[in-house]
């Protein structure tokens, strides 16, 4: 009894000091035979996996969300158009959502917006016009179900045209020599990508061997159905940006600011400070100089934050030192 107190105890403690985002999330959900219920209800699922950054947790954690009520998570709904079709969308209270599965002991993904680079070869058959037409539409159906993978999980996917650059490091003959292929990742910013390859026979995908990097050989070891790997991708880098319920650093951490030139751009870096998920007991320690000097503690590795402030704009890295940032304002 004295453990779970001390996890209660715990866990209040961390959402009571997290300032977490307070944006709101929107997904589309169809079902034409659906009534509302059940598309809030899928689209609460949509946003917990989203959040969760993991189909492995959202598959093993099924109990634990149908107890959830949609209705405490969701903002608002309206009816649309979506692929020509009636659809409804939703918008999710993300900072409710948020705060549930931190209390559910879930981690949570901070990863925005990641895109996908899928490289999809459909081999070509001539055998018959019956064939030719068979392949086409087995691709479409391939590339409907990545875009469907897409919408669930709130992710971009770029679909490269592939050019004569790309085609001759192909094989055409039925034993394609991947091992030996090199793709060309740079020319399409993305986070992650994997290679698909679809014959009249099969359809099987191959993830890099290192998920991040742009230029990696292929994962010959192991092949998977398109929607298999594609959520393998997706959790892989999803899990390399989360957030969990874990133990705090007792240590505080600086950051320095400069190039804060009037009021407001102190009072908008220090929302953006307030919003981040994996920090806490923010303090202001000297606002002087055009610039300002914070501490506070990480609930997460030193690289996410830097990652997160890469991924401002007007946001300048000059220099790191150990249990410190620098940071420059930048012309927006």
């Amino acid at each position: 009894m004295l453990k779970i107190i001390k996890v209660i105890f715990f866990i209040t403690l961390i959402l009571s000091a997290l300032n977490l985002l307070s944006e709101d999330y929107s997904t589309i959900v169809q079902g034409n035979d659906d009534d509302v219920s059940e598309l809030l209800q899928r689209a609460l699922n949509q946003s917990i996996l989203k959040v969760l950054g993991s189909q492995r947790d959202f598959n093993l954690n099924q109990k634990k969300f149908k107890k959830l009520n949609p209705d405490n998570f969701v903002r608002e709904y309206k009816f649309i158009k979506f692929n020509d079709e009636e659809a409804l969308e939703v918008t999710i209270d993300l900072k409710e959502l948020q705060e549930k599965l931190l209390e559910l002991n879930l981690g949570i993904s901070f990863l925005k917006n990641p895109k996908v680079t899928a490289w999809v070869l459909c081999k070509s058959d001539f055998s018959s016009l019956q064939a030719a037409k068979s392949l086409e539409q087995k691709c479409k159906f391939v590339k409907k179900e990545f875009d469907k993978v897409a919408n669930e999980r709130g992710i971009t996917i770029i679909y490269p045209i592939l050019d004569s650059k790309d085609i001759s490091l192909f094989s055409f003959d039925n034993d394609s020599n991947l091992e030996n292929l090199t793709i060309f990742n740079d020319r399409y910013p993305s986070d992650g990508w994997l290679f698909c390859e679809i014959s009249s026979f099969s359809e099987w995908c191959f993830l890099p061997e290192e998920i991040e990097k742009k230029f990696s050989q292929l994962d010959l070891e192991s092949k998977y159905k398109p929607t298999i790997g594609i959520n393998i991708l997706i959790d892989n880098l999803f899990s390399n940006r989360r957030l969990k319920a874990a133990s705090q650093s007792n240590f505080p951490y600086y950051l320095e600011i400069r190039g804060l030139k009037k009021f407001s751009d102190y009072a908008d870096f220090e929302s953006i400070l307030k919003n981040i998920l994996f920090i806490n007991n923010l303090r202001l320690l000297s606002l002087r100089n055009n610039s300002a000097t914070y501490s506070f503690n990480l609930l997460s590795e030193e690289m996410n934050l830097l990652n997160y402030f890469g991924e401002i704009e007007k946001l300048i890295l000059i220099n790191k030192e150990k249990d410190k940032v620098f940071l420059a304002l930048g012309e927006q």
